[in-house]
């Protein structure tokens, strides 16, 4: 990776510009629309990929783009609906795609690790999913929290039983945890962030991964073959 377009310029865009490799390029936008795609496609002519870390309503226009370049579009933005889950499905089989709620290599792992214990238990367990950030994030329950939901739905876990809470202040990154409540006994399955660099490091590892593969849709659990 020589040079990578990236979109969004908050403190996840900025952050990853500052961890960017020595000898990386990187063309940054804080959002796409009609005023500014003509310069962003041109960009992507000299660009190995995307790396979109913005927000929801950018997708259309980023994906597009990338899909008309021939480029990866690695995506870490959350809040997304069907539909934009829908666009990236029909852009894999162009182009790489990568989508991930949460970038940091940690929360695969606890995904894993989830999976592992609700398929233990079954229906025999109460589920609650709990979550903090800073108070400036939008979404709730966060995109990661939904994720692991998702997680847990696939071992056939009711998604009526699933419970979600969500705490937002102060300045924190982002906690995450899982918490099995069976009988007598409790598992509790955590990943705390203690710096946001975690996501942008792990968003390009992500990219670097992404824009040497295949067309195809991908995830974190592709690129660490767990």
């Amino acid at each position: 990776m020589k040079t990578v377009c990236i979109v969004g310029s908050g403190r996840m865009g900025s952050a990853i510009v500052a961890l960017l490799p020595d000898g990386i390029k990187a063309r940054q936008y804080s959002r796409l629309n009609a005023g500014n795609i003509d310069l962003f496609v041109q960009d992507l002519q000299i660009c190995d990929g995307v790396i979109d870390i913005s927000h929801a309503d950018n997708m259309k226009w980023a994906l597009d783009a990338c899909i008309k370049a021939k480029r990866p579009y690695m995506c870490g933005t959350t809040g997304l609906e069907k539909a934009h889950f829908d666009r990236l499905k029909v852009a894999g089989p162009s182009i790489p795609v990568l989508y991930a709620a949460n970038t940091s290599l940690g929360i695969a792992v606890l995904k894993k690790a989830v999976a592992l214990v609700a398929k233990a238990f079954g229906q025999n367990v109460d589920i609650t999913i709990s979550e903090t950030h800073h108070r400036l994030k939008k979404d709730a329950p966060s995109g990661t929290a939904l994720e692991l939901g998702k997680v847990i739905e696939q071992t056939e876990y009711p998604q009526s039983m699933l419970n979600f809470t969500s705490l937002r202040g102060g300045n924190v990154p982002g906690e995450h945890t899982v918490h099995f409540f069976q009988g007598d006994e409790t598992i509790r399955l955590s990943h705390e962030c203690l710096n946001r660099n975690v996501f942008a490091d792990g968003a390009i590892k992500a990219a670097q991964w992404l824009f040497k593969q295949p067309p195809g849709l991908y995830n974190l659990d592709s690129m660490l073959s767990i």
